[in-house]
């Protein structure tokens, strides 16, 4: 596919974006297998793919959070790379890698966006997973362009069940006002159980993008509506943290279960938003558990 347009930096300086990079390199180091850094040209732009496991393998797609990357996917590759061969993709318009010649402004052009991921990537069909937004994105996906779609894992989906919480917000505004570091490491324990969670290069990659990014989503999650929920046809798994601050992970759960056909939904425990890095183990083992039946 031929990219159009000229491309949009998502970064305030060259030296910003310099520093980004390296911070991206740092976490990328920790990818404990041998991966490809692919280049996928879109209508949107270059995208950046990381790719593990067997090449013959079923292929297994990977949306990150907001605001973190692929980068993000280093504590599960190991176990998600050794019979799938996994597809960590840096979404458009956000923070990593790819290259915007313009960003997905809505709902449809996000799916046209993973379209010509799927397609010049030479997948048919694939398992998709997604943590938070990335979650958000694999539900609407999986709405939009069922047919290219074997099954769904939801980590903690932003948005997609529920609202998110009066207090996450409150919580998010009380900290505007503060140094970017201060008010960085404030955050942290309301997106992650761990303590050790404030010295992990992948949340230091998370703040310089918040220092030097000019990342722009052009959609922000939102709660889907039941007649959608009952549309979706895939095989499904939901998982949620015990920890989850962002909205109620029981409620999520309710809606979901009462709403999707064919879903499967656990509670993570000792887990908050990011819990593929809280609880990487027990969270690879439930989602491989689903992917293979």
């Amino acid at each position: 596919m031929t990219l159009t347009k000229e491309s949009t930096s998502l970064f305030k300086s060259p030296e910003g974006e310099a520093s980004y990079y390296a911070a991206y390199d740092k976490v990328l180091a920790l990818w404990d297998v041998p991966y490809e850094s692919l280049r996928v040209a879109t209508r949107f732009g270059a995208t950046h793919v990381i790719a593990s496991g067997p090449r013959a393998a079923p292929p297994l797609i990977l949306l990150h959070a907001m605001a973190i990357s692929s980068t993000m996917w280093y504590p599960n590759i190991a176990d998600l790379s050794r019979d799938f061969r996994t597809f960590a993709v840096d979404v458009m318009g956000d923070a990593g890698k790819s290259v915007p010649s313009r960003r997905p402004k809505n709902r449809s052009e996000y799916t046209r966006w993973l379209l010509d991921v799927f397609n010049e990537l030479h997948v048919e069909q694939a398992d998709v997973a997604g943590l938070s937004y990335g979650g958000f994105l694999t539900l609407n996906f999986a709405l939009q362009a069922p047919d290219r779609v074997n099954r769904i894992v939801l980590l903690a989906p932003a948005g997609c069940f529920v609202r998110f919480r009066l207090a996450f917000w409150l919580r998010m505004a009380s900290v505007m006002f503060l140094p970017p570091r201060a008010a960085f490491k404030s955050l942290i324990p309301r997106i992650s159980a761990r303590k050790d969670a404030a010295e992990s290069p992948v949340f230091e990659q998370m703040f310089v993008n918040l220092l030097f990014g000019r990342a722009h989503l052009g959609v922000w999650p939102r709660v889907f509506t039941d007649e959608e929920l009952r549309r979706l046809s895939v095989p499904t798994l939901l998982l949620i943290g015990d920890r989850e601050v962002i909205y109620d992970p029981q409620a999520a759960i309710r809606r979901a279960t009462r709403s999707i056909p064919r879903i499967e939904a656990e509670i993570i425990p000792n887990a908050n938003h990011f819990l593929t890095f809280d609880q990487s183990v027990s969270v690879d083992a439930r989602v491989l558990s689903f992917l293979k039946q």
